[in-house]
């Protein structure tokens, strides 16, 4: 179908994919280079699909209205399950030119200081920004409106005499009303009450925002410590790998040790950037062939394991266990734990891998925030209550504070509760994945800056720890002594198994001559002698 919508390639990776068991990465290649050629007329002039990202994402939401409810978390991807195919190669070169920097450029969210005066001030990434130029102007034009259809009004709507009206940009006083028009009459007493349903309507908006508001911002506030956690996991990481590696007798890395290093901090990276690139729009690219591609030429991924990553489909979750498996074969060969001043693989082994775990727990609880955000019916209710009391406050208000007062009353009115459903709604899209404003009102946390971040992470621990002072390196003395001790113990556990050897051989010449006491008593105290013989000889050559 033209126009964007690629529905019916989800039809097809869903028939292949249950039926045949292909993988998702290989069925997408071949989708791409054989669909052109079943494609007639305009379908194959839009194919493949060029038009930015932006342009794409507004077609197929266009057809989310004629479909239904969007099939895929919103918030993971826009709605947009095909977002990373849409990529032109300008786009995915600007960024892979984020992802791998080893440059922060800006902090995860805005900063601010908390001067009355400097807040004043601020319009960029301010949520007013997102609210004034839009809703709040438009919503005055239609109070506008309202106050000069009844400046038109014949000045028979008023009800009794000596009544004081605000119908008119100022207020005044109509004098000896004869013979109103019913029906205009009727209109005036209904907007009357309107007023009052509206103070009413006005009470219940406020409770049921501010708690809307609440629940919308614990949600940001989980997605950021959990997103803070996995790089704290990744840094655990790193530490526990430069701290335990083997190393040269003067305290610096072995070559094995110094090229496992940075096997880990590459991977480590690489599993940075397929995680965020499967939880954002923006980075969605880099999970495509054409995508993988480009990490391959820049150093990020080899060969290799590009085609392990195509073929099992498993993105970062397969380079989590890639770096599992290197700690183990590391512990195994000695690269980790080797050598006086790696300590003991046990220990390392079981941290090693509740980090693994924690990890694990910390990344795949992104995808379940953001998945299950809030419910549609709470967000539509919320949606309506507020559009109903924006559209009311201009009636409500032009019968007590004039005309004038009506229009500044609904761009206030607009301003709080709009400003703060808006923010809200933001605080629901923490990546801005579709695109709700988050990104210009400071509100979307920047990925940009987590990957630069865990990037300089993964060289940290590996460049702190190049070489260390020789009063952290072990005592030569204590060493030897270690050694020479070892060795003692493991001769006594020798002898000791001799002796117990002995007394078993002596209980069974005991059993054996029970049945005659007399050859019997001999046999026991020539044995019993002998073993305490041994028994005292071996605890005094080689201790208890």
């Amino acid at each position: 179908r033209p126009h964007g919508d690629f529905r019916f390639l989800e039809i097809l990776f869903e028939f292949h994919a249950g039926r045949f068991g292909m993988q998702r990465s290989l069925l997408i290649s071949a989708i791409f280079q054989t669909v052109p050629a079943l494609l007639v007329d305009n379908c194959v002039q839009r194919w493949p699909p060029t038009a930015p990202p932006r342009q794409a994402i507004s077609h197929h939401r266009s057809g989310l209205l004629i479909c239904g409810l969007p099939k895929t978390a919103v918030a993971l991807n826009g709605g947009d399950a095909w977002s990373g195919l849409r990529a032109n190669a300008e786009e995915l070169e600007l960024v892979l030119d984020e992802a791998m920097s080893m440059h922060v450029k800006m902090p995860i969210i805005p900063q601010f200081f908390p001067s009355r005066n400097w807040l004043w001030q601020q319009w960029h990434g301010t949520i007013l920004r997102q609210v004034l130029p839009r809703e709040v102007l438009l919503n005055m034009l239609f109070a506008a409106f309202v106050v000069l259809c009844f400046n038109y009004l014949p000045l028979a709507p008023a009800v009794v005499e000596s009544t004081q009206t605000g119908m008119l940009w100022w207020s005044k006083t109509v004098d000896n009303i004869v013979q109103p028009i019913q029906p205009l009459t009727r209109f005036s007493v209904a907007l009357a009450s309107v007023d009052k349903v509206w103070l009413l309507l006005s009470s219940l908006v406020s409770f049921t925002l501010s708690f809307f508001l609440s629940q919308s911002y614990n949600l940001w506030r989980s997605v950021y410590s959990v997103t803070r956690r996995v790089q704290g996991r990744l840094n655990d990481l790193g530490l526990l790998c430069a701290t335990s590696v083997e190393r040269h007798s003067d305290g610096t890395y072995t070559d094995d040790a110094e090229k496992m290093l940075e096997t880990v901090a590459r991977y480590v990276r690489l599993f940075n950037y397929l995680m965020y690139a499967s939880v954002t729009t923006r980075y969605a690219p880099l999970l495509t062939p054409k995508g993988l591609s480009q990490l391959v030429s820049r150093g990020a991924l080899s060969l290799s394991e590009r085609e392990i990553l195509l073929r099992s489909s498993m993105g970062h979750n397969a380079v989590l266990g890639w770096l599992s498996t290197l700690f183990n074969s590391a512990l195994s060969d000695g690269r980790l734990c080797g050598g006086h001043m790696g300590g003991h693989a046990l220990p390392l082994q079981v941290a090693i891998q509740q980090k693994v775990v924690e990890l694990r727990s910390a990344y795949a609880s992104i995808k379940d925030e953001l998945s299950g955000r809030m419910p549609l019916a709470y967000t539509q209710l919320v949606q309506i209550m507020v559009d109903m009391l924006v559209i009311f406050t201009p009636f409500a208000l032009i019968h007590s504070v004039g005309g004038v007062g009506a229009v500044v009353g609904t761009g206030l009115v607009t301003l709080f509760h709009s400003s703060i459903l808006s923010l809200a709604k933001m605080f629901l899209d923490p990546f801005n994945n579709d695109e709700s404003g988050g990104d210009g009102a400071g509100i979307a946390i920047n990925v940009a800056t987590l990957l630069q971040e865990t990037n300089l992470g993964s060289q940290r621990w590996r460049n702190s720890a190049v070489e260390v002072p020789e009063v952290t390196q072990p005592v030569a003395s204590r060493v030897r002594s270690m050694v020479t001790s070892s060795q003692v113990s493991q001769a006594g556990v020798h002898a000791i198994d001799e002796m117990s050897g002995v007394v078993k051989e002596t209980q069974a010449i005991q059993n054996k001559a029970g049945s005659n006491q007399n050859k019997a008593g001999s046999s026991v105290n020539t044995a019993g002698t002998m073993g305490a013989g041994l028994t005292d000889k071996g605890l005094a050559e080689f201790g208890p």
